[in-house]
């Protein structure tokens, strides 16, 4: 059976991590330096942390933006659920919105409605690799949080994902692009980051928040192979992209202009998710659902406010693409897409 994802680790990694215990150094010490410089020019923003948990990215910006308990946060209801954890944890009010039709942004029209003296900032996440250009999002004068996702290195219109939000965050758990096994960044040019990042060495609450030497020093091992790990992605994709043009189904948020990195691909079907995955199962394939559940659900809202999440949500499918796919499983796929699509 074919795994639905497999983080990319290889001896390489795994030497660097060693090293990296060899010598002792399991606390947030110089792995941590070079990964977060690493980072930095990799995004080319010039201030970054880099935390233990994906939550500290959100909590450092809260802190940052003064928020208070009851304050607004604005974000599309297609996200993934670990940023609305993080929104609820730091006791602040998740304001939803619709997406755009056939895309993953948030409604722009439903955004401009939704703004309050109360709203701290908006999310949007560029989500499967897939950028998008996002800075009409910054004219209603709220930080705009760019959430980098699995798009790391796409770009859109020569701008790279990253250059967009006041504020960047990324995940780094093994279904990330770039995973250390956990942990999170938040990056920005913003001075205040700057002085938050200077004021860590004298406050131990926020050391103990910083991720490990062991983690990044995996990390570090994994931003050497970054590149080549995209390629490979890239040229799964056009294996998957002519069987797929063959169908009647549908690629969201392709276009002129964007190079996806491809941390997901994600196929919008004419048949619902469920019936999909019964035929792919036969043939092997692990097929999952875009996100879990959409953001609604969790909060008990109205799926009538949210069709076209919901249209999203139950006809995206979302294919194994990582680069250790044996050229077996890929033709295995390439015949499925065929065969079902």
């Amino acid at each position: 059976m074919i795994r639905f994802n497999k983080p990319t680790i290889d001896k390489k990694d795994l030497e660097s991590v060693l090293y990296c215990m060899i010598n002792d150094d399991l606390n947030s010490g110089e792995y941590l330096k070079t990964f977060s410089a690493e980072l930095a020019k990799r995004i080319h923003l010039s201030n970054v942390a880099v935390f233990n948990a994906y939550f500290h990215s959100f909590e450092s910006i809260f802190h940052l933006l003064q928020s208070q308990p009851g304050d607004e946060v604005i974000l599309p209801s297609f996200a993934r659920y670990g940023i609305l954890r993080c929104i609820e944890k730091c006791r602040l009010v998740p304001v939803l919105v619709d997406v755009e039709d056939d895309s993953f942004l948030p409604s722009f029209e439903e955004v401009k409605r939704k703004i309050t003296r109360r709203t701290r900032c908006i999310i949007i996440s560029q989500l499967f690799g897939i950028p998008y250009e996002i800075s009409a999002y910054k004219e209603f004068g709220v930080s705009l949080i760019e959430d980098v996702d699995g798009s790391l290195d796409s770009m859109v219109n020569e701008k790279r994902v990253g250059s967009f939000g006041d504020f960047v965050t990324m995940n780094f758990n093994d279904f990330s692009i770039l995973t250390t096994g956990t942990g999170g960044m938040v990056a920005s040019q913003d001075k205040r980051l700057k002085m938050m990042i200077r004021s860590f060495r004298d406050d131990q609450a926020w050391v103990d928040c910083l991720m490990s030497d062991f983690n990044a020093s995996l990390g570090i091992s994994q931003m050497k192979k970054l590149e080549q790990n995209i390629a490979s992605r890239k040229k799964i994709a056009e294996y998957y992209d002519s069987a797929v043009f063959a169908s009647n189904s549908q690629l969201i948020g392709r276009a002129e202009g964007k190079e996806l990195s491809f941390s997901s691909y994600v196929v919008k079907t004419q048949t619902p998710f469920h019936e999909c995955a019964g035929f792919f199962k036969k043939f092997g394939i692990p097929v999952h659902k875009g996100i879990e559940k959409p953001l609604h659900s969790y909060l008990g809202e109205d799926v009538k406010r949210f069709s076209r999440t919901e249209e999203l949500y139950n006809s995206l499918v979302a294919f194994p693409i990582y680069p250790t796919l044996s050229k077996e499983d890929i033709e295995k796929i390439v015949k499925g897409i065929r065969a079902v699509l």
